[in-house]
Formats: C-alpha cells, structure tokens, sequence
C-alpha cells in the first residue's frame, strides 16, 4: 500500500532524551498550584531512563505518579518501559532479561573472565568510539555459552533485550514487527541485545533462502553497522553453529568485530568444575581427605566433561544423597554414580561446533595456549581438515 503513487509514508520516530524532557518540565509546570512531581531523582534522571517510551506512554506515566501522589520510583520507569515495549512487539518476540548471576558464580573459564572484566564489558558500556557494535559466542552444545553471557549481562547494568521470535506466520507481519523493534532500539539510549540459538534466528542470504528470510536478514545486519547506535546498542549472538550465521553478520562492523569459542574446560579449570560438582555432598573419608584430594582421584574419569555434564552429576549427586537420607557421600559412593553414566552420542557434533568455534574466533589470545600470528594460517588449515572429515560422516552435525 505504501508504494502507491498517491500513498505518502511518514514515520514517526520515538521523542529524544530533550524532547522527553520538554515534555516532563510542561506537565510538572502545568499541575495546580501547589503541586510537584514527586520523583526520587532529577527530571532529567526521570528524561535518561524513559527512553523507548512515547509520548503518550510518558504521560501516562506522568499522570499516574501525579494522580496517586507518590513518589516515582526507578522501577516503576523501568517496569513502564518494559510493558510499552512488549505491548509494541509481543510478548513472544522479546522480553527483558534481568540475569541474577554474575560472573563470580561462573566457574571454571579463569582466563576468559580476566577478558570479559577488563575488556569486553568496558567497551560494551563504552558510549564512545570504542565501543564494541556487536560479538557473536560459539562453541559446542552444554559449554556453557548461555550461562556465562547471562552472567555478563547481569554485570552490566544495562536494558538487556533478548530476542525470542521475529518471525510471524502472516504475511508481512515479519516486516511489521522488525519495523516496530527497529523503532524502539534506535529510542533507546543504551541497550544489549542478547539472542540465543542466533542461527536460527538470523538465516542465510543466498539464492535458497526465502524472500523474507533474505529481507530480515539483511535489515539486522544492516542496523548492526549504523553508526548512529553505535555505542547505544550491542549485539550479543549466541550458538552452537556459528558458521550458520550468514558471513555479512560475521564481519567486522557486526557481531564480526569480535567471536568468542567457548571451549570445554582444562587444567586448572577442569579441577575448579571437579571441584564444584562434589562439594555439596562430599564426605571426607580415609584416603581422602579433602576436595583436592578427591578431584586428583576423579581427574582421569572426567577428562571429557563438559560444562552440561557436570551440571547434570551435581544434579543426581544432591539427589543420591536425598534418596539415601544422608546429606554426604564417600569417595568411593561419588566414583560409583560417575562410572554408571553413560555420555550422549554426541562427541562427534561437538568436535564438529568445536572446530567451527575455533576456525572463526577473531583473536589469538582467546584461542588455547594463544599461538602466535604465524601459526594461524596452518592451525585454520588443521581446523578445516577435521571440519571436513568429520562432515564427510554427518552424524547429526
């Protein structure tokens, strides 16, 4: 309809921090004598933290604080913030995240949290020409990848926007929800945009892909590389394939400018997850006397854990000891429940992520044992070469 000759399409784009701030100096100016809004900060505090809302949303914020005679709280902005834009968009095409975990509850991963801390969250918080535009996460399924970024999500104290579903079944709903979303990122004044399982979020480009499949994809990454939000809005893509994500979203400008593998755990890392996975129910006992002592006995039988699985042997730990009516167990107890599990058929896809991880991942040091720049041309060719065997048996990858 917009493409009629006749037909004028105008856009109305969501007010500003100064016009969300006109707007509350003319409604606090406008109340009878007497009256003030009763805020806990400033009205341009009040300004900031509205962001994303309209006009109208903002009044009736405005109306509701005045008509009840309270003071505004932070969490009601927040809480009017989030249900404007989830009336816009849908509850299944986003919701806000509010991670209670923090990277200190994070184990394991001792060297890519001194990076997360000291570099990737203070150009994420940056507003500058420092700040990072978008990373992407890969690594095999259960590494861990969901947990940890939740967890940089909490230290950041920012509006953390996860994307759920945008796709519709109706025609050109697709077009209309990206539109809508595309609005109220842009209102934002500084925002992370958290997507789980992206390569199924965010397809592929060429000549197989349906029409609106090639369209969204093209729009996401396109407002990925606008300068106008950089260092208002970053986007954090999370998967276990991430050599599904079109090569466009993987350059640098986009999620590119920085991928992340997340790899199974080793070293002292591994003893740390050892470690955590029996001290709820470890029972000291001769011969073993202390976790050190029982992570040096269990060491060889872990070896091919992974994040997942030693979430999951806490897990039936805790309950073995709840069956047996004992809140410990022994050494030799502990070694039984381990040698009774059986891993998933799944060492293969793994292997497969693995690689994939590895072959895409944008710095050295983030690699293991951090080679130097010359080995990088022969590591990828290595990477490539088990890619492609593995592919060649195309079990389940």
């Amino acid at each position: 309809m917009s493409r009629l000759p006749q037909v004028l399409e105008v856009e109305v784009a969501a007010p500003n921090e100064a016009q969300r701030l006109h707007l509350i100096r003319w409604y606090n100016k406008r109340l009878p004598a007497g009256e003030k809004l009763k805020l806990w900060d400033s009205q341009e505090t009040l300004a900031r933290m509205s962001a994303g809302l309209s006009s109208h949303a903002l009044m009736q914020l405005l109306q509701y604080t005045s008509h009840l005679n309270t003071k505004l709280k932070p969490e009601d902005v927040i809480a009017k913030v989030e249900d404007y834009i989830k009336d816009q968009l849908g509850e299944d095409v986003v919701e806000f995240k509010k991670p209670e975990q923090t990277l200190k509850d994070v184990v394991g991963f001792s060297a890519l949290k001194s990076f997360l801390k000291e570099e990737f969250i203070p150009r994420v918080k940056s507003s500058g020409k420092s700040a990072l535009p978008g990373a992407a996460i890969g690594g095999p399924i259960g590494a861990g990848k969901s947990f940890l970024f939740e967890a940089v999500a909490g230290e950041l104290g920012i509006v953390v926007l996860v994307l759920k579903n945008i796709r519709s079944k109706w025609f050109g709903g697709t077009d209309v929800i990206f539109e809508r979303l595309k609005r109220i990122i842009y209102a934002l004044d500084k925002s992370l945009i958290f997507v789980d399982e992206a390569d199924t979020q965010f397809g592929r480009v060429n000549e197989s892909a349906h029409a609106t499949e090639k369209r969204l994809t093209g729009k996401i990454q396109a407002m990925m590389s606008d300068p106008i939000l950089r260092g208002k809005t970053t986007w954090l893509l999370i998967t276990a394939r991430i050599h599904l994500l079109s090569p466009d979203i993987r350059r640098p400008g986009r999620a590119g400018s920085l991928i992340i593998p997340i790899l199974d755990p080793e070293g002292e890392d591994l003893k740390d997850f050892i470690a955590w996975m029996i001290r709820p129910v470890f029972k000291r006992s001769e011969g073993c006397s202390s976790i050190k002592d029982a992570v040096t006995e269990l060491m060889p039988l872990l070896k091919d854990y992974y994040a997942a699985t030693f979430a999951e042997v806490r897990a039936d730990l805790e309950a073995t000891a709840e069956l047996k009516k004992t809140e410990k167990l022994n050494i030799g107890e502990i070694k039984a429940i381990i040698e009774d599990r059986i891993p998933p058929a799944v060492e293969k896809t793994r292997q497969y992520q693995t690689f994939q991880a590895l072959l895409n991942c944008t710095r050295l040091s983030l690699l293991p044992e951090s080679p130097s720049r010359s080995d990088i041309g022969r590591l990828r060719e290595q990477w490539r070469t088990q890619i492609s065997k593995i592919q060649q048996i195309g079990d389940g990858l």
